[in-house]
């Protein structure tokens, strides 16, 4: 099982992520730990396809910090919160599982 996410309005070539299962699980721990835990249930809560606002979005970056609690991928978690910020000004997310 794996997560697609783009951004909702996305030009086809950037604004996208495939994350698999494991991946996903710990950017959620993460998530979690940093105060976003609900963005992160939503995206893990998906059964096939889910749009999620960029209001959510940047509700979710105001509590996190660049440096990850846990993760010990700090590159993976700086990208993600790039592809978060991009969402933001960019529709929001469509996650597809």
């Amino acid at each position: 099982m794996s997560y697609r996410i783009w951004w909702r309005w996305n030009d086809g070539v950037s604004g996208h992520v495939w994350l698999s299962a494991d991946d996903a699980r710990r950017l959620a721990n993460e998530m979690a730990l940093q105060g976003c835990g609900g963005l992160a249930d939503r995206i893990l809560a998906v059964e096939d396809e889910a749009t999620i606002p960029p209001q959510e979005v940047l509700e979710a970056l105001e509590s996190v910090s660049e440096t990850p609690l846990a993760l010990a991928d700090a590159e993976l978690w700086g990208e993600w919160l790039r592809f978060l910020e991009g969402a933001e000004a960019k529709g929001g997310l469509l996650v597809r599982r």
